[in-house]
């Protein structure tokens, strides 16, 4: 079962009772060390900041002050969880941990609540939470208008073990530990890469067993001879809860916020309308070279408006974003009415992904990725005990075998704003958009080891769907894709699909960027219509290359 806040004893320092009957706008401003909470003096903050939480969920309009400086949050739970993970006790597979850890009725903490708040503003400049443990730092379910300004986020101990290669050799190299990366009493586990402090970028390679020769040094069994001075990343684990959960809520802010690390994703945002990041900062601590576990931010089934600007992306152990509804599949219950599931797909919200009454579903066929009929929604059922999802539609469901088709949910594809944001030496992709309405512009992505713009469904992750009316504009991309030389290193369509008689992705305009490739193609278009490439600064002479495309213009 999922784990419930777990009660902590009393520290030694007297925690205040703050007053509940204020009145009035400016009354409604509250304090963490109102509520006891003290930065910078080392005592466990977590009773005090959850009081607060408290308060700010029985008062709508609150603006909640943490003061300066670094507050600390413990839990034995989320302490425990944490010990476990990194020491091999879910087991020394690259993904072990997340097999035992991600799923809807894993085991988890949430530090600071905030479910249900509404008009909430944290202010947050220059405060800092420091994580003893693991956790799902922020909870934001079924908010409204709330913000978050200036808050940072940090874990005393790294989620990523690092080290520096001292010696290397054909047949294996060591690695001198970091001395902040406790709990690798005998077992060495993780998910390794490796950073170059001459590229300045992330690279990978066949890694063998991994060893102490003693407390300090690790042997990796590796025929990849990095030089010494390189760096060693081990990520414990995969996905896990995020830094900040937005879920079921509506007119969310994050505004100035820092994430210097957190053993999963940074941000997910799931069935959410109208979500503004403005100024995020994921990015590692001084010295480090590992952010999030997984993705920086990650978006679904959302709606509304989704503008992330003014962000800063280095060292995310995978995409700096993805926005994306799911392909259902679909089984019928009766003339009109089917469950729809996920299946064979990563769940990264943790939550029951549910159409709502008026929304449209649109019918598409598997193979081909044709659309086959909408149908819109008149009632949802869902049980969260079952894990089951029920829609009944407004029309009967006419077509044939449904094991020929995918469902996906068109209603809840926001409009996307991507601008003015700086990526560098991540893995993975850089902004992975799956969704229509779509502008990227003005942004700097460099080192980034698989392609910078990825647009178009998947139908490996089932992450819908194709795409249209994208604009790719002033963008600088730099030595992007490193990590496959054959691939589009800039920008990338495509659908999965086995047949593609007629290109799904449509509308898509790639101009007046500048795009510095290693790689032979900078743009790849695969399962695309009605594109038009016009003006862009390329190093390379033939930089597009083309699979079952239609009227494509470059000039």
């Amino acid at each position: 079962a999922v784990i419930p806040f777990c009660a902590l004893p009393s520290t030694d320092r007297p925690a205040p009772t703050p007053p509940l009957d204020y009145t009035g706008a400016a009354a409604r401003t509250i304090t963490a060390s109102q509520f006891g909470a003290i930065p910078n003096d080392g005592k466990d903050d977590a009773p005090a900041l959850r009081k607060a939480a408290e308060y700010c969920r029985n008062n709508p309009g609150t603006t909640f002050v943490l003061e300066p400086g670094v507050y600390d949050f413990f839990d034995p739970t989320a302490e425990r969880i944490e010990r476990e993970a990194i020491s091999g006790a879910y087991g020394r597979g690259d993904l072990d941990v997340q097999y035992r850890l991600f799923k809807p009725k894993g085991p988890y903490v949430k530090a600071l609540d905030f479910t249900g708040s509404k008009n909430l503003t944290i202010e947050g400049s220059g405060a800092t939470l420091k994580m003893h443990g693991w956790y799902e730092v922020i909870t934001l379910t079924q908010v409204k208008n709330t913000e978050i300004k200036g808050l940072s986020i940090t874990y005393n101990r790294p989620p990523a073990t690092q080290g520096t290669v001292v010696a290397s050799g054909p047949e294996y190299f060591d690695v001198r530990l970091d001395p902040s990366c406790t709990y690798l009493d005998s077992i060495v586990t993780g998910r390794m890469h490796m950073y170059s402090a001459k590229g300045q970028n992330l690279y990978y390679g066949w890694f063998g067993n991994k060893f102490l020769v003693d407390k300090n040094t690790v042997r990796i069994m590796s025929n990849v001879n990095p030089p010494a001075g390189d760096i060693m990343v081990l990520r414990h684990g995969g996905h896990y809860r995020a830094a900040i959960f937005i879920k079921e809520s509506k007119d969310v802010n994050i505004k100035g916020v820092k994430i210097l690390c957190h053993p999963g994703m940074g941000i997910v945002g799931h069935l959410s309308e109208n979500i503004l990041i403005d100024g995020l900062q994921v990015v590692p601590e001084p010295g480090k070279y590992s952010s999030t576990n997984t993705d920086a931010t990650h978006f679904t089934s959302c709606s509304g408006t989704l503008t992330i600007k003014n962000c800063s992306f280095r060292g995310n152990g995978d995409d700096c974003t993805n926005i994306h509804n799911y392909y259902y599949y679909i089984y019928p219950q009766g003339e009109k009415t089917a469950e729809i599931r996920i299946e064979n797909a990563d769940l990264h919200a943790q939550s029951l992904d549910y159409p709502q009454r008026g929304d449209t579903m649109v019918v598409m066929n598997r193979e081909n990725m044709q659309e086959a009929g909408k149908w819109v929604v008149a009632k949802v059922d869902t049980s969260w005990a079952d894990w089951k999802v029920v829609v009944t539609f407004t029309k009967p469901l006419n077509f044939d075998d449904p094991n020929k088709y995918y469902m996906t949910n068109i209603s809840r594809t926001p409009r996307v704003s991507i601008t003015d944001n700086t990526a560098n030496a991540h893995l993975a992709r850089g902004f992975l958009i799956k969704t229509p309405n779509a502008y990227i512009a003005r942004n700097t992505m460099t080192n980034c080891m698989r392609t910078a713009i990825k647009l178009g469904g998947e139908i490996s992750w089932r992450e819908a769907g194709p795409v249209h009316d994208v604009i790719i504009e002033d963008n600088y991309i730099y030595n992007c894709c490193t990590d496959d030389r054959n691939d589009a290193s800039c920008v990338l369509t495509s659908t999965e699909a086995t047949q593609t008689p007629e290109p799904p992705n449509r509308n898509i305009i790639i101009r007046n960027n500048i795009f510095f490739t290693q790689n032979p193609i900078a743009i790849k278009l695969q399962d695309a219509r009605d594109v038009k490439i016009e003006n862009n600064l390329v190093n390379k002479p033939d930089y597009v290359q083309q699979i079952n495309c239609k009227n494509v213009t470059i000039k």
